[in-house]
């Protein structure tokens, strides 16, 4: 679902507004992955400098009520947000925070079925070393 009118439609499916502004964070979540809510923010304010911070976690909530947004630790303190997309592991560099998307290898939702199981969501992430930070631990 990183297509932003399905996400947009999402929302109309649920009876809620497509202010522009939502629309312009929708937009955000879909190009710049894995933002905590101050990136998405600073983004947003090069394109609409009056939209306030409150206005970004109020439309996060929405998003993850929906099940359109999802919000991941990342190894940090704080939420970072993208949007609900096919099943993938997180693999984070605990020195530099570097990110890389992993596709899972078997359809877990399949591997439920099969022992009477209904998966709502998976989370894993795999918290290391990026290759360039190993090579600084290296040395």
């Amino acid at each position: 679902m990183r297509d932003p009118a399905a996400v947009r439609s999402s929302l109309a499916a649920a009876g809620k507004r497509l202010t522009p502004e939502r629309a312009l964070l929708v937009d955000i979540i879909v190009r710049h992955p894995h933002r905590d809510a101050t990136e998405i923010h600073q983004i947003a304010r090069s394109k609409r400098p009056r939209i306030g911070l409150a206005t970004v976690y109020r439309t996060l909530r929405v998003l993850e009520e929906l099940g359109v947004v999802e919000s991941r630790r990342l190894g940090e303190d704080h939420s970072h947000y993208e949007v609900r997309d096919r099943e993938h592991l997180h693999l984070v560099c605990a020195v530099c925070g570097a990110l890389a998307d992993i596709p899972l290898p078997i359809d877990l939702h399949e591997v439920a079925r099969a022992t009477g199981y209904t998966v709502t969501r998976a989370r894993l992430e795999l918290v290391g070393l990026c290759p360039a930070c190993a090579r600084k631990a290296d040395r």
